[in-house]
């Protein structure tokens, strides 16, 4: 009989996927209010106004390129631990454009090679950038966690937690007056006013942020449609949080390392 309960909990019906896609999302204005997430965070800030030396960006930039490297290496996890024909096909859409459209004959190839060029532009050796042994340990610790969760969660945890940072969501569904960055300009505008960055070298800005959206956009069609009980959005809210706090602290590390503990 407990073991009927048991199920019977677990089938309960969730929120109806609208209202459960906006709980996502005033929870992360919880957690911008409880000061959980500082929005926007001192790095943007710093970065935004020119603030961050050059040393310093070289630095975030190898840093962010382990990020980027591996990140895919956490979808095609989701997708591995997914059982869902059609689900997997929209999960493969994302992972095909971030790990490059051309091995299915478009033109882009993958997002991380892209970001070489900002690398580039800075005087960053590539075979420095290739061997990640500038990367922070504690930087790498975040990353691969990341990964690790993937790994060890369901596909739809996994899901929940890429949609809660991707890209620009977050603006979607927050009053513009919270936002707290009028004014402060994006990473990739801030490199070609403040620090001379060519138009070629900020491919990666210009294609990530259009793509963003659109996987976005994949994230919330699929939780509306697969996470409908009220277990499963349990789960899916606790692993947003936990990708809150993940991208929370790598971005403290860099403002840390980089900008408050420079010279």
């Amino acid at each position: 009989m407990p073991q009927e309960l048991d199920l019977e909990e677990e089938m309960e019906p969730g929120l109806p996927g609208d209202q459960f896609i906006a709980s996502i999302w005033e929870e992360r204005r919880r957690y911008v209010k409880a000061g959980r997430i500082k929005q926007p965070h001192p790095w943007s800030v710093a970065l935004g106004q020119g603030r961050v030396s050059r040393k310093a960006l070289v630095e975030y930039v190898k840093n962010r390129y382990y990020f980027l490297v591996n990140i895919n290496r956490k979808d095609a996890q989701i997708i591995a631990n997914c059982p869902i024909p059609e689900a997997r096909r929209m999960l493969l859409r994302k992972y095909i454009d971030e790990e490059g459209q051309d091995i299915v004959g478009g033109k882009l190839g993958a997002h991380y090679e892209m970001w070489l060029k900002v690398s580039d532009a800075l005087g960053a050796p590539r075979e420095v950038m290739n061997s990640f042994k500038d990367v922070l340990p504690v930087y790498k610790y975040t990353v691969d966690a990341v990964f690790n969760f993937a790994k060890n969660h369901t596909w739809l945890e996994g899901v929940a937690a890429t949609y809660a940072t991707e890209g620009q969501m977050w603006r979607r569904y927050t009053p513009k007056e919270e936002h707290g960055d009028g004014g402060l300009l994006r990473e990739g505008e801030a490199l070609k006013k403040y620090y001379g960055f060519p138009e070629e070298a900020l491919e990666f800005y210009y294609v990530h942020s259009g793509a963003n959206d659109e996987h976005g956009d994949i994230g919330e069609r699929i939780l509306k449609r697969y996470c409908n009980t009220r277990e499963l959005q349990r789960k899916a809210l606790a692993a947003a949080r936990f990708r809150w706090e993940n991208q929370e602290t790598r971005h403290d590390i860099i403002y840390r390392y980089f900008v408050l503990g420079a010279g």
